[in-house]
């Protein structure tokens, strides 16, 4: 998606296991080498700050970081790709 909407910042909240692991998932579902923002929280302080309440969990914002939609689960690509288009 991010390839199709090359405005779309897609960043990924790693907090859960280790940044080896993180990396490894980076590598085995093809988002490394630009396609996502991986940041690395052990703290978890990045998912209160972005209001994640669960694993998996999205959240679409606008240019101007006002929320747009959310929820827990699989990111829902058509509810995504359907605001991009509006």
């Amino acid at each position: 998606m991010a390839q199709q909407y090359p405005a779309l910042n897609v960043l990924g909240l790693g907090a859960q296991d280790n940044l080896d692991y993180a990396y490894d998932f980076l590598a085995a579902t093809g988002t490394g080498g630009g396609a996502i923002s991986m940041v690395w929280d052990p703290s978890f302080e990045s998912w209160r700050q972005f209001g994640v309440r669960s694993q998996p969990y999205w959240i679409l914002y606008d240019a101007q970081g006002n929320e747009i939609a959310s929820q827990p689960g699989a990111i829902d690509l058509a509810a995504v790709e359907q605001v991009l288009n509006a």
